[in-house]
């Protein structure tokens, strides 16, 4: 990739909106042991456009509640804090990297990609009795964040990459790495700390196709933090949920490497994909009102 391009595409990125303030406000709530269902929703009501999302969600069929929920506190009692700041970041994300022009690229199936590595992830963080569960889903949610910026600002790359991925049947990473110099690692690590995203964020993003011994630059490049959205990730891909960009017929290995620096193995892995597909269901929903 030339230096201009590179240098053009760093340009854009200082260009991009930051998260909405809700979405920021409402992570930071979640770090207060004293943070009750009214805190929050008074945060999330602030924003009318996420309110109204979240309002038709609840009252989808899909979770099937026992009575129409008519405000932002009642769905905070009846979903729990975790999942409304889960929607609410989710819904963020959405708007704030939606698509910028025409594309072949698949950004419904990319999204549902991203929400399985999410959830998948935070399965993963729990079963391992991590206690920051909530940067675990949002580190999940966005550990791709450079594909979607370079689908929009460097598109003709982008679908080199893609088209080199389906001809050869390999990863979208593989296939980048073919090509050019950078990768949508960089990319993303370009964007996480431009929106000044948790450093544990900013590490998944940059390291999460490189086994430990790979990782370089960051505090927290060796922590197990990363290695839980890294097998999310590659749970999701063998599971076939959304798609991320790899190759037609390219299936990822669940290599044993994956395993060895948290305290699950194979089998109890397996074993929480349990109720995943219902739970991306309703995601499905949430992808439906947001895109």
């Amino acid at each position: 990739m030339k230096l201009s391009r590179i240098r053009e595409a760093m340009e854009r990125i200082k260009e991009l909106p930051t998260l909405p303030v809700v979405a920021r406000k409402v992570n930071a709530l979640l770090y207060n042991p004293d943070t009750n269902a009214s805190d929050l929703a008074e945060v999330v009501q602030r924003d009318q456009s996420i309110t109204a999302k979240i309002l038709k969600l609840v009252n989808s069929a899909q979770y099937n509640l026992p009575e129409r929920v008519s405000n932002i506190k009642q769905a905070v009692t009846l979903l729990g804090q975790r999942n409304v700041a889960n929607i609410v970041m989710t819904l963020a994300v959405f708007d704030t990297l939606k698509s910028t022009g025409q594309s072949t690229f698949d950004r419904r199936e990319f999204w549902i990609h991203s929400i399985s590595v999410a959830l998948m992830s935070s399965r993963i963080a729990v079963a391992c009795m991590y206690v920051l569960t909530d940067d675990v889903f949002t580190a999940g949610l966005l550990h791709d964040i450079g594909k979607v910026f370079m689908d929009g600002y460097l598109h003709d790359e982008f679908m080199q990459v893609v088209e080199k991925a389906n001809a050869e049947g390999i990863s979208f990473i593989e296939a980048e790495h073919l090509l050019f110099d950078i990768d949508h690692t960089l990319v993303g690590e370009w964007i996480a700390r431009t929106w000044k995203l948790p450093l544990h964020v900013i590490g998944t993003v940059k390291h999460h196709h490189q086994e430990a011994c790979e990782r370089r630059g960051l505090a927290i490049s060796s922590d197990t933090f990363i290695d839980y959205i890294r097998l999310g990730n590659e749970m999701v891909k063998s599971l076939g949920f959304g798609h991320s960009g790899d190759g037609n017929g390219y299936t990822a290995p669940l290599k044993g490497d994956l395993f060895t620096r948290i305290p699950i193995d194979r089998e109890e892995t397996l074993g929480l994909t349990e109720g995943l597909k219902e739970e991306l269901d309703r995601s499905r929903t949430l992808l439906g009102f947001a895109l």
